[in-house]
């Protein structure tokens, strides 16, 4: 059964398994062709081996996707798509936010004043590494935007660049330290009377690092903190936050085996789940979804590196003629998946047209009449995938989408 499925994903999906073979293929080689220069950081060969990481379990994950283990493929994509927001926040966001409550002093008469106190402050502190601030918490929290640390040279002077703090903070966090002796489960299941206790010498050292590691938490490693930000270092915006939470919750359905994410997976009907019936069943939409979330964030991990040794000034043998081409390939092949940072398809201008218009109040809205800036995104990206190969006619508009590649099993 398992080779039925293999031979049915290769022949459906061959120019799209093609590429994703190319793209691995690019990222294995791509350490082969940086050309080092008098100097290199600890930091561009952790960025390398963590995207070497990446890239092996999208490997994986085509082969699990050809071989129809489509729950498995699913929940690898998960974590490699929240990897990805990992790696764009340690490699190169040099903005971090410091928290700062914001108190009443014997001279101030409000905390307004106290507020504007605290800023000063800041900016004696962070020089001209403050770069702005705000307020949270109903005013009560004094938010310091700062830049990370400078890397000197030699001599001592400023190079110009700097190192994220959040690649610290991804460092230094110990999650095994942290969520099992966090307070909360700590009152609940009573965990420290069964686990070894402290170091005699050492009484507080278990405090003492669940401070820091509740601070390193909280703020910059939550994924939400993680969208907070790159937002702040402009990785996001509002709009394409809300693209990368459409796709973190469809694939976390997989991973936290929801009732839509079962019953979506469990592609034969119940009366064919008999001893001997529970085989992998082929599926073309959950396959061809599968292989483009694995192609674009081959080429999303691609194109991040590429700007990589850019920002380090650090030269990439091939980057036009292989590296670069490659990522224009997927996006004139596949751009059809409109994912985080690429543009919308006809479909789904076709698709707002019509939901722009009001056939009551004779309102019509022709997709040529739209801006690709104004288009609002999908919230299903299978049930997309499935309208993208269904040619339709929208009778109360007169609006019509052609597709490229219309199949007859894409209805509803």
């Amino acid at each position: 059964m398992t080779s039925d499925i293999a031979s049915q994903t290769l022949t459906e999906h061959q120019q799209l398994i093609n590429l994703i073979d190319e793209l691995i293929l690019a990222l294995k080689q791509l350490p082969n062709d940086v050309q080092w220069g008098n100097t290199s950081w600890a930091q561009d060969m952790e960025i390398l081996k963590f995207i070497r990481v990446q890239t092996l379990s999208l490997e994986n994950a085509k082969v699990n996707t050809i071989r129809g283990y489509y729950r498995d493929t699913y929940h690898i994509i998960r974590m490699i798509f929240e990897a990805y927001f990992i790696l764009r926040l340690i490699s190169m966001c040099d903005e971090y936010p410091i928290r700062i409550e914001i108190k009443k002093g014997k001279k101030d008469s409000s905390l307004d004043d106290a507020r504007d106190r605290m800023i000063k402050q800041a900016q004696k502190v962070f020089g001209s590494r403050l770069l702005r601030t705000h307020t949270e918490g109903n005013g009560s929290i004094l938010v310091a935007i700062v830049r990370g640390v400078p890397v000197v040279d030699d001599k001592g002077e400023d190079t110009g660049v700097t190192i994220p703090y959040y690649y610290s903070a991804w460092h230094e966090f110990q999650p095994m330290e942290y969520h099992l002796k966090k307070k909360r489960v700590i009152k609940k299941y009573s965990t420290l009377r069964f686990l070894r206790g402290e170091w005699a010498g050492v009484p507080n050292r278990r405090s003492n690092l669940y401070a820091k590691y509740e601070n390193l938490y909280r703020y910059y490693l939550t994924f939400d903190r993680m969208l907070e930000n790159l937002r702040y270092n402009g990785v996001l915006n509002n709009a394409t936050t809300t693209r990368v939470l459409v796709h973190y919750n469809f694939l976390s359905g997989f991973s936290h085996s929801t009732s839509d994410s079962i019953s979506l997976i469990s592609t034969r009907r119940l009366s064919e789940i008999t001893p001997g019936g529970l085989d992998n069943v082929y599926n073309h939409y959950f396959s061809e979804l599968a292989l483009l979330y694995i192609c674009h964030l081959l080429s999303m991990h691609l194109q991040h590196v590429i700007y990589y040794f850019r920002w380090r000034s650090i030269k990439l043998r091939n980057e036009n003629k292989v590296y670069r081409s490659l990522c224009k390939k997927v996006e004139n092949d596949f751009g059809y998946f409109w994912f985080i940072f690429n543009k919308p398809h006809q479909y789904d201008i076709f698709d707002y047209a019509n939901r722009k218009c009001n056939y009551k109040k004779k309102i019509f809205y022709r997709p040529e009449d739209i801006r690709l800036g104004d288009v609002r995104y999908y919230d299903d990206p299978l049930y997309r995938l499935k309208r993208l190969h269904q040619t339709s006619h929208e009778l109360t508009t007169g609006n019509i989408y052609v597709s490229p590649f219309h199949r007859d099993d894409a209805s509803f």
